[in-house]
This record gives structure tokens, C-alpha cells and sequence, in this order.
């Protein structure tokens, strides 16, 4: 059977499955060597260094519909301490950081308000 023969539905169970040898002669990297790798390929294909790091941007979030520009705005305030421990109970039990967790609730309260959607 040769590849032409099966369906993306076998195709996607043979690429699931465990047990699928490698192809003879595949090369494996992982760690600094995969990410070395993958650069030498995004060099390959971009043509300079100039051209990949305008590919890629600039790392970090970018805020919603908008784009970088250096620092993101920072929000300070008090909080009850009661509030406090429960609100790092949260981050640890999600496993998302205290900022995560005041983004989304910024979001939800600007929903609920109806200003933004």
C-alpha cells in the first residue's frame, strides 16, 4: 500500500500511533539541538538574520488589537489580605500567574460593563 492508498484518516492514526517506526536515516534533535535546528531551517527559508527577526517579531504578549510598543501598562492596587490568599490559592491551583489571572478578570469586568466584547 503506498501512500496514495490511504485515507487522512489512516494517515493521522499512523502518525498517532506510538509504535510507528521512524523513517530509515530520520534525524532526531531535542533540546538546544532541535532549537538550533529549527533557526538553521527559519535562516534557510527567510534568507538573513534581518529577515527572520522581522518574521518573528518581537517575543511577549501583544496587547488585544493592537501592537507593541515597549512596555505593557502596568495596573497596581490593594487588595484585602482574605482576597489576597485566595487569590494566590488560585494561581496555584490553575497554574496561571497572578498576572494572567488580572488580565482575565480586568476582561470580564470590562465585558460585564459593556465596554469592550
Amino acid at each position: 500500500m503506498n501512500n496514495d492508498d490511504v485515507t487522512p484518516e489512516e494517515f493521522a492514526e499512523g502518525l498517532l500511533d506510538p509504535n510507528r517506526p521512524l523513517p530509515e536515516g530520520a534525524k532526531v534533535f531535542a533540546g538546544a539541538a532541535a532549537a538550533a535546528q529549527g533557526r538553521a531551517m527559519l535562516l534557510r527559508e527567510d534568507g538573513s538574520e534581518e529577515a527572520l527577526q522581522a518574521a518573528l517579531g518581537r517575543p511577549g504578549r501583544v496587547p488585544v488589537g493592537g501592537t507593541a510598543h515597549g512596555a505593557s501598562p502596568t495596573v497596581r492596587g490593594r487588595v484585602p489580605e482574605v482576597e489576597f490568599a485566595a487569590f494566590t490559592r488560585l494561581a496555584t491551583s490553575t497554574g496561571r500567574s497572578q498576572s494572567e489571572l488580572v488580565r482575565e478578570a480586568i476582561h470580564k469586568l470590562l465585558v460585564e460593563y459593556k465596554l469592550v466584547s
